[in-house]
């Protein structure tokens, strides 16, 4: 399983890169250490960064800053090449480079397992000390991460992925005309 990962992540490295990157700057941010800073590793930390276990807020930081950057990277590239490409019939470069650029964005979606674990337990852990209207605020994203870290893991995000690339003009048609 390890194997196919990384060759997914490999044919995907720039939002593998971007992803990594992104919890980089994110852990840089929460003041989180950095164990192993290598972007590209043969398990299941390539596209992501090894660092020690947020604490508190980081834990919801380092999920959710990478993951919003990465979906809105991803529906920028993937919106336009799509439309050009599905809806319109038409071929070019820029609209086949936009397409896999915003794919390899939306595979890296997620963050690992671990982490999202870890989101959860400071947000609805016994220990949690996060207010009700945190709570309340941040469960639908908690749940979004922590379902599509399972969903990645597991490369079910490339079947999603693909039913998004190819319905999405479809449906954003639906709302111009």
């Amino acid at each position: 399983m390890e194997l196919i990962n990384y060759i997914l992540k490999i044919l995907t490295f720039p939002g593998a890169f971007l992803k990594a990157f992104l919890e980089q700057l994110a852990c840089r941010m929460y003041e989180v250490p950095i164990e192993f800073g290598r972007y590209f590793q043969k398990n299941e930390l390539c596209g992501h960064v090894e660092h020690l276990l947020a604490p508190k807020k980081g834990s919801f930081g380092i999920c959710f800053l990478p993951h919003i950057i990465m979906l809105f990277c991803g529906l920028v590239f993937t919106i336009p090449a799509a439309l050009n490409l599905v809806y319109l019939g038409k071929i070019n470069y820029f609209g086949i480079i936009f397409l896999y650029v915003g794919i390899s964005c939306l595979l890296n979606l997620f963050p690992l397992i671990e982490d999202s674990l870890n989101m959860w337990e400071h947000l609805y852990g016994k220990e949690s000390k996060a207010t009700a209207i945190s709570k309340i605020c941040l469960f639908i994203p908690t749940v979004i991460m922590r379902a599509g870290s399972y969903l990645e893991h597991y490369f079910v995000t490339v079947l999603t992925t693909a039913a998004f690339v190819w319905s999405v003009p479809y449906l954003f048609t639906l709302f111009i005309k």
